[in-house]
């Protein structure tokens, strides 16, 4: 009888650890050479608040794990081998886009779990990126 209580009780601690985790999804493109952009340049508006937007809304332990340059730390010359490092690390490919001239650009997606009060952070952070205009 002490067993089968223990296994409830350890069985219900660990599915409401783990209820309570909630996921974000983040994004990246890759170019034809292997260069990864995590949202660095706000090309549309210039708005220099916007850029690096990833490195300023994630959490400091997530930002070294996942804003990682692999073309760089690994010398890669080519997308493909970007693609191929970023799939091993938990990034899927969403979408490709083929440009003029055979440049091609895939669009990643990525999806990290955050406990509550990281995530509340993380909205926080997000919501409150955008200048809001001065009457």
């Amino acid at each position: 009888m002490k067993k089968i209580l223990f296994v409830l009780t350890l069985s219900f601690l660990s599915v409401s650890a783990f209820a309570q985790k909630q996921k974000i999804t983040i994004f990246c493109s890759v170019d034809f050479n292997g260069n990864v952009n995590y949202n660095t340049q706000d090309y549309a508006t210039g708005n220099k608040t916007l850029s690096n937007i990833l490195a300023q809304i994630l959490p400091d332990s997530i930002k070294t794990k996942v804003l990682v340059d692999p073309k760089k730390e690994y010398h890669f010359k080519y997308g493909n081998e970007t693609l191929l490092w970023l799939a091993q690390n938990d990034w899927k490919i969403v979408s490709s886009i083929g440009g003029d001239r055979g440049n091609s650009f895939w669009l990643l997606s990525r999806e990290i779990s955050l406990d509550a009060p990281a995530r509340a952070l993380f909205m926080e952070k997000l919501e409150t990126l955008e200048t809001k205009p001065k009457n």
